[in-house]
């Protein structure tokens, strides 16, 4: 888990710092000042970063882009559900104005829900106390 976690924040700083050279390719898109760039990265990251704290779903699976405290979403995941949830997640984070989200629905990308806990058996196995757990003696005939 520690491992994925460092994976994510190096593509997230990866994604910050190649972002300018990105954004001065675009030259047919209006420019924004400095500091909206740097708080739409910032939202960006904040919103990645919930995204990566909700268990429902993968930073992975979704891309997330921020202009003018817009959030667009885009990607692949396996239910509706998980659409929805991305949209409310990215809303939660305090700063965005509005979310656009552009996530599609693959099937084949829906993971199973977790296994639900089993109980643990009492000591001693589950026997009636009283039980001998000595093993029995095998009769040879």
């Amino acid at each position: 888990m520690e491992f994925r976690k460092a994976i994510i924040a190096a593509s997230i700083g990866a994604g910050i710092v190649l972002a300018p050279a990105a954004f001065a390719a675009d030259a047919d898109q209006e420019r924004q000042s400095v500091g909206e760039y740097v708080a739409d990265a910032a939202l960006t990251t904040k919103v990645k970063a919930a995204i990566m704290a909700d268990e429902a779903l993968s930073v992975l699976d979704i891309s997330v882009e921020t202009t003018e405290g817009v959030v667009t979403l885009t990607g692949t995941v396996g239910t509706d559900t998980e659409v929805d949830q991305a949209t409310t997640v990215a809303r939660g984070v305090k700063g965005v104005k509005d979310v656009e989200n552009r996530i599609t629905v693959d099937p084949k990308k829906n993971r199973p829900a977790p296994a639900p806990m089993q109980p643990t058996p009492p000591a001693g196995g589950g026997m009636s106390s009283g039980a001998s757990t000595a093993p029995h003696a095998a009769t040879g005939n």
